[in-house]
C-alpha cells in the first residue's frame, strides 16, 4: 500500500475519532464479513493450493459427491476451451487415471479462484475441499489474533453477533469451529449467506437479515472490508465500518472519507474500554498495579520529610 495512502488512512482514523468512540452505541447486533475482516483475504488462496486440491481428490475420489463435481468442473473447462480462452485447460474422464484428473483440476482451480469466485459451481467445490479439510484436521481456519478475544468479550456484554458471507453457513461454522483458539461458534447467534439472504451488494440482502433476526436496522452494525456492501448495508439503514487489514484492497479517498475505519476489533470501544482491553490482551501484567504502588511510598516518603523539617523548624523557634 502506497505511503501516502497509509498517511491518509491515520488522517481518516483521527479525524473519524468520535465516530469509532460511537461505533456501538445503541448497537444490539453486529454482523460481520469474513474474507478481509475477520480473515485475511488470501485465505482461500492459501488453502485451494494444488497439495490441497490433490489430497481431496485423492481422499474422496470414489465418493458420488465428488464425481458429481468433477463432472461440474469438466463442463466448465470444457467450455472455456471450446471458447478459446487463454490458458484454458480440458479435465480428462476418470477412464485416463486418477493422477492426470487430479494434475488437471489443481490447474484449473488456480486459474479459477479469482475469476470463478463468484460461480456457484466453483464455489460448490471449493466448499466441499473446506469440510473436507477441516473434518480430517488437515488444516485449520486463519483468523486474525484480535478476533477470537473480541468476539468473546462483545458476546459477554451481550452483543448478538452474526456472520454473513459468500460462502456457506455451513463452511463458516466450520471455519469458526477450527481456529487456533479452538471452536469459537457459539458466540454467533446464527450464519448467514447470500444463498440464502441474497447478494451482500444489494441493500434488500440487509433488509432481509434485519427481518430474520428481529433487530431494527438502525441497532446493526455491520463490518466489512467491501465499500459496495458497507454502502448497500448503510442504505438498507444500518451503520457499516469498513475494517482495513493486511493484504485487502486499497480504499479510496472517497471511502475513507465516508466511512469510518478500523484496524482492529477492539477499536470498536474507542477508548470507553481502554484498560479492560489491556487486560484482553494481557497487557496489564500488574506492572501499572506495582509503579501505582512505587508513586504511594514515594509520596509517604515525601509527607514525612516535609513533617520533619516542620517539626525541625519549629523547634528552632521556640528556642
Amino acid at each position: 500500500m502506497a505511503t501516502e495512502q497509509l498517511q491518509q488512512m491515520g488522517q481518516q482514523k483521527r479525524s473519524a475519532a468520535e465516530a469509532v468512540e460511537s461505533l456501538l452505541e445503541q448497537v444490539r447486533a453486529i454482523v460481520f464479513d469474513v474474507e478481509g475482516t475477520t480473515t485475511p483475504i488470501t485465505f482461500l488462496k492459501d488453502i485451494l493450493i494444488p497439495e490441497n486440491i490433490e489430497d481431496h481428490l485423492k481422499d474422496t475420489f470414489e465418493e458420488p459427491e465428488t464425481i458429481k463435481d468433477l463432472a461440474t468442473l469438466r463442463e466448465m473447462a470444457q467450455k472455456e476451451k471450446d471458447d478459446g480462452e487463454e490458458g484454458a485447460e480440458t479435465i480428462p474422464d476418470a477412464a485416463e487415471g486418477q493422477e492426470a484428473v487430479k494434475k488437471a483440476v489443481a490447474a484449473c482451480v488456480q486459474r479459477w479462484v479469482d475469476c470463478k469466485a463468484d460461480c456457484a459451481e466453483f464455489r460448490q467445490f471449493r466448499n466441499h475441499v473446506l469440510r473436507h479439510g477441516f473434518e480430517c484436521d488437515r488444516f485449520k481456519a486463519d483468523v486474525f489474533d484480535d478476533v477470537p478475544p473480541m468476539l468473546r468479550m462483545l458476546s459477554e456484554e451481550g452483543f448478538n453477533l452474526y456472520v454473513y458471507s459468500s460462502g456457506t453457513g455451513e463452511i463458516e461454522k466450520m471455519l469458526f469451529a477450527n481456529t487456533p483458539e479452538g471452536d469459537i461458534t457459539d458466540v454467533f447467534a446464527n450464519f448467514f449467506d447470500e444463498a440464502a439472504m441474497g447478494s451482500k451488494t444489494e441493500k434488500d440482502s440487509y433488509l432481509k437479515i434485519a427481518s430474520e433476526i428481529k433487530i431494527d436496522p438502525k441497532n446493526i452494525l455491520y463490518l466489512t472490508d467491501t465499500p459496495e456492501e458497507a454502502d448497500a448495508a448503510f442504505k438498507a439503514g444500518w451503520r457499516s465500518a469498513l475494517v482495513i487489514r493486511p493484504g485487502n484492497a486499497d480504499l479510496t479517498d472517497e471511502h475513507l472519507q465516508n466511512y469510518a475505519c478500523i484496524e482492529q476489533l477492539d477499536e470498536l470501544y474507542g477508548d470507553e474500554d481502554e484498560e479492560e482491553i489491556k487486560r484482553l490482551h494481557g497487557d496489564d501484567n500488574g506492572e501499572a498495579d506495582d509503579d501505582d504502588e512505587e508513586d504511594e511510598n514515594d509520596d509517604e516518603v515525601d509527607e514525612d520529610e516535609d513533617g520533619e523539617e516542620d517539626d525541625g523548624e519549629g523547634e528552632g523557634e521556640d528556642a
